[in-house]
């Protein structure tokens, strides 16, 4: 089950006896009773009036974060804060207290219940026996959930209308299109025949357009990372770049591939400062690749996750200042956006994710282009400045490097360029190149995105700690405790995205090439480099499923956020930001899960067919290729059954308020 945590609300008189009576208040929701961490969540979330709820408590030994098995765990719901402030906290035997069963191994107790009534609800908690010993003076604590009125089918009705009229108005007007209209390529209709979308790809304001406002927006954030408050939950600039900005940006992908590149204000102030200066240096040949682009994104995941990037305001605007510096830099010293090309630190992100995307812009008819010496899509001319990510177009073969600027519809004298629609995921095995660092990159971002995943979930703090136990310290004569979290989680993150995971696939190469024996005439290397690009959808099934968990479950919080800035920056009132509306969920979990697991299944499927269609394209016969695919096959299972595990333990939100 995946539960969301609600914030707890403790009364003074409650307040005073743990605090008397055990030591102070633990962070977040989560209340320290005696020597045990106590929390509560709820499933659904947001709890609805009139259906069935589950409150759960789970309860963790304070030392080593270690679930407390086998316990006696009381409950009392009581009608309104305010109605139970004054109660006695005594459990008698007499009372409606109500005991929570243990439902799993990770110290969850849950109690079903239904909520008649839309409200906010007093938990009181009792404790009479933890692991197995009876206490004699029961522990204590108390929450407070809030209970939201059923959801009026009415809205979600209109909007599911106004979808199907929308997806009935494009598809007539696509049909209409595509029969008036003879498409001049031969290999798909081709939507720059289509007059409107190609004046709009040609029109030279329309990027800058898009690239204005959102550097306006970018701005703007930029100063409220430094002077604004600096709760994340609260603070608009890392809501809007953490939860909506990077959770929703890998969705884009999918459908369009590098179409944020097109309008990104970094790429675009490193763009602008090049045509400004217009340096002649081209990168170094020896770093013209994903090399660096790896290893930046690789250092700023590893950065998230020691110092909690996406939880302070402050060091995301330092990190963003860093990399608006460098690709002004970059910009000043080297031609076009070599910044985005070769060291952006989602760039090769993005590239490698496009390549799902069934969108593509390609050259019409390679004849005409090869009898065409001057190469105007590259170099640029009167009409056009050239492509700005070093594409060739008569050579480019997937979507890597294409943000879809269209300066090579603009610049091309032959009119001999195409932007069709393509299977899903065509790339991968239709394209001829294929390199070690993007396959590289491939099977550490699967890796990467299990860790960041499982750096999320409720048992985090007890596999943490069993890892830390195993780290010799003392032999190395390190006393900081936070030392050796710091190392563990480090020696983890690097090795599970850079040993474990590659390890695996390139084991699985090593059993490729011995079942296929003499037949094959391919290095372990080359091996690894072919099928590595059939893990791609492996991991992005687990930044898709995680992230829309996120997006669908904390972005509501934008709104009471904007109100706070308005209100505070401005001469304008927007009226009370409500926190506690916007902690709930636009979808309820079960739905969110199901969500999440047919995402696993329909890029599990993609994975098995790209690696089928690599198998037939680099092996000489159905059986070798067959051969060589099993072992890939099996990986991939392997994997994707630890996305799914991953995914239905109990995760922790982004941010708390």
């Amino acid at each position: 089950m995946n539960f969301n945590k609600v914030n707890s609300i403790i009364p003074l008189p409650l307040i005073l006896l743990i605090t008397i009576s055990t030591g102070p208040l633990w962070a977040s929701n989560a209340v320290l009773v005696g020597d045990y961490q106590i929390q509560i969540f709820t499933e659904p979330d947001p709890l609805i009036a009139g259906r069935e709820a589950g409150i759960v408590l789970k309860v963790l030994r304070s030392q080593d974060n270690q679930p407390a098995r086998n316990s006696k765990i009381y409950l009392n719901i009581g009608n309104t804060l305010q109605s139970l402030s004054s109660k006695e906290l005594e459990l008698k035997d007499n009372s409606e207290y109500k005991i929570a069963r243990e439902v799993d191994e990770f110290g969850n107790y849950e109690l079903k219940t239904v909520f008649t009534n839309p409200d906010i609800y007093y938990i009181r908690v009792a404790i009479k026996e933890l692991e197995g010993e009876p206490i004699n003076a029961p522990l204590k604590a108390g929450f407070t959930i809030q209970v939201n009125r059923p959801a009026k089918r009415n809205q979600s009705l209109i909007l599911i209308f106004f979808t199907f009229v929308c997806i009935t108005v494009i598809g007539i007007y696509a049909i209409h299109v595509r029969k008036k209209i003879t498409s001049t390529d031969t290999k798909g209709f081709n939507y720059l025949d289509i007059p409107w979308i190609k004046r709009l790809l040609q029109s030279k304001s329309l990027q800058l357009t898009f690239q204005v406002p959102l550097m306006i927006v970018f701005i703007f954030l930029l100063i409220l990372a430094f002077v604004d408050i600096q709760d994340s939950g609260k603070n608009l600039s890392v809501i809007v770049i953490w939860t909506l900005w990077w959770t929703g940006i890998i969705f884009t992908f999918v459908l369009v591939g590098r179409l944020w590149c097109y309008a990104c204000p970094v790429g675009a102030i490193s763009e602008w400062f090049s045509r400004m200066f217009k340096p002649h240096r081209l990168f170094p040949a020896k770093l013209r690749n994903l090399w660096l682009a790896n290893f930046m994104f690789l250092l700023l995941t590893w950065l998230d996750i020691q110092i909690g990037v996406v939880r302070n305001p402050l060091v995301t605007g330092l990190i963003l200042i860093a990399i608006t510096a460098t690709a002004i830099g970059i910009g000043m010293v080297y031609q076009r956006r070599t910044f985005c090309r070769y060291l952006c630190p989602i760039g090769g992100l993005i590239g490698i994710y496009s390549m799902v995307s069934a969108v593509e812009l390609r050259s019409k008819d390679g004849e005409v282009c090869i009898s065409h010496n001057r190469k105007d899509c590259y170099l640029g001319n009167e009409r056009g400045n050239g492509c700005p990510m070093f594409e060739v177009i008569p050579k480019m073969d997937y979507n890597n490097f294409c943000n879809f600027c269209g300066e090579c519809i603009k610049s091309c004298p032959k009119n001999n360029i195409t932007l069709r629609i393509r299977t899903f995921f065509k790339d991968v095995w239709t394209s001829r190149k294929r390199s070690l660092d993007e396959a590289v990159l491939a099977v550490a971002l699967l890796g990467i995105s299990i860790f960041v995943t499982g750096d999320m979930l409720e048992p985090w703090g007890g596999w943490m700690e069993s890892a830390m136990n195993l780290f010799p310290a003392q032999l190395l004569g390190i006393e900081y405790q936070y030392t050796v979290e710091v190392m563990t989680k480090s020696i983890l993150f690097f090795g599970i995205s850079l040993l474990v995971i590659p390890g695996l696939i390139l084991l699985a190469a090593a059993f490729s090439n011995f079942n296929v024996g003499n037949g094959n005439h391919n290095g372990i290397k080359q091996t690894f480099i072919t099928f590595g690009y059939m893990f791609i959808p492996i991991g992005l099934s687990m930044h898709l499923a995680h992230n829309i968990g996120h997006l669908l479950n904390e972005s509501r919080v934008i709104t009471p956020a904007l109100q706070r800035v308005i209100n505070t920056y401005t001469i304008f009132n927007t009226g009370e930001p409500n926190w506690q509306l916007a902690s709930a969920p636009l979808i309820d979990s079960g739905s969110l899960y199901w969500i999440q697991m047919s995402c696993f299944l329909i890029f599990y499927l993609f994975s098995i067919y790209a690696g089928y269609r690599l198998a037939m394209n680099n092996y000489q016969d159905s059986h070798t290729s067959f051969k060589a695919l099993v072992p890939m096959i099996f990986i991939s299972f392997v994997l994707m059954v630890v996305n799914v595990y991953l995914l239905n333990l109990p995760m922790a939100p982004r941010h708390v308020h």
